[in-house]
């Protein structure tokens, strides 16, 4: 049997229905392609912009899904814009490539979640030896860094340990950079105060090394006095166990209470802004006095540090060898006049003292310092 051939008509009916299916698959095509061209500008422009990464000024802000970091277990917000920046270091080996600082991260949540109970890492912010910045908690969550400070700061950490060893330029830069980005957002007051986190609690951090190059830092500010009033933060008294105190070599006289008078002294020693310095001080003046002077201890009741802590010396209950003057005797550790915030806690030491009944409220200050 012959098989039939088409007919011309019939070819000519088949034409224009493999024309409009080839013009449906271009459609398709062209379809497709204007979407992952679409898809590519706005990634790209969202990239761009993103507040994480800033690379129109060079500075890399990588965010948390970029070193895979953890879910936090809860988030307290933080409301900005904030006034007080802390800078800690890690405490760790530092990181030079952008791998081993991913590494770091991943380790230092670890062990504040695992083994300090934190419910995330615990800085908002942390910078490697890269010259990169890691977002910890951000400029939206409260961290836990220096206890009770976390709703009134961002806290900045250098991964490393910087006590003998310098952070690399671009380490600093980065910091800085950062700090600037921040005002920008306005998740940072324009006039922001800068901290160490050896000015707030009994520690190395940031490191010697670190902690000498953020002193020369405009913002850098010596009084904490400010910044622990807004954490209603009461006294800290450094008791004498604490600053490592000798003995009394002889029994010391009672102080009649409660007292009339108050004496306000210099120490006449370089000043300290950290409580290691400070008590390196105090444990110094206690040996000149007891060996050089020949005084049964350190001849104050109370001694006021640069850190914002107060020292006990003999305390509320035990007189000093001063002549013609029986009453309390306040030291502050200066060459000559204390800060202003020294004497802010002064006041709120005798104000304590009235409180307690050790000092009569129109008590008669006698003022060496003037």
């Amino acid at each position: 049997m012959k098989s039939q051939q088409p007919t011309a008509p019939d070819v000519e009916d088949q034409v224009p229905h493999t024309n409009a299916k080839h013009m449906r698959g271009l459609i398709w095509l062209c379809g497709i392609l204007m979407v992952l061209v679409a898809t590519a500008v706005v990634y790209f422009v969202w990239m761009m912009t993103k507040n994480v990464d800033t690379f129109s000024k060079g500075l890399r802000i990588l965010d948390r899904s970029e070193w895979l970091g953890e879910p936090p277990t809860s988030v307290e917000n933080l409301a900005t814009p904030i006034s007080h920046v802390i800078i800690h270091h890690t405490a760790t080996e530092g990181c030079e490539r952008e791998e081993e600082c991913v590494y770091r991260m991943r380790v230092i949540q670890a062990f504040h979640m695992k083994s300090l109970g934190f419910t995330d890492i615990g800085y908002n912010f942390l910078v490697g030896g890269d010259g990169q910045v890691y977002v910890g908690r951000g400029w939206q969550s409260q961290g836990q860094h220096v206890k009770g400070y976390g709703a009134v700061s961002i806290s900045i950490a250098f991964i490393g340990t910087f006590i003998n060893v310098t952070p690399k330029k671009k380490q600093l830069w980065a910091a800085r950079r950062l700090m600037e980005e921040g005002v920008r957002l306005h998740k940072l007051h324009a006039d922001y105060h800068i901290y160490a986190h050896r000015q707030l609690s009994a520690t190395e951090s940031p490191g010697e090394k670190l902690y000498g190059l953020i002193k020369t830092w405009p913002r850098w500010s010596e009084d904490v006095t400010s910044l622990r009033r807004l954490n209603m933060e009461p006294l800290r008294f450094v008791e004498r166990s604490l600053w490592l105190a000798q003995p009394p070599v002889e029994q010391l006289l009672p102080l009649p209470v409660p007292v009339k008078s108050v004496r306000f002294e210099s120490t006449a020693s370089e000043s300290c802004t950290t409580q290691a310095a400070c008590t390196y001080r105090i444990r110094y003046m206690q040996t000149y006095h007891i060996e050089s002077l020949k005084q049964k201890d350190i001849n104050y009741n109370f001694v006021v540090g640069g850190d914002g802590n107060v020292y006990v010396g003999r305390g509320w209950n035990n007189s000093c060898h001063v002549p013609d003057f029986e009453g309390l005797v306040i030291g502050f550790v200066s060459q000559s006049a204390p800060t202003s915030s020294q004497r802010k806690i002064a006041e709120e030491l005798l104000t304590h003292g009235i409180g307690l009944g050790f000092v009569i409220r129109d008590y008669q200050l006698i003022d060496d310092l003037k």
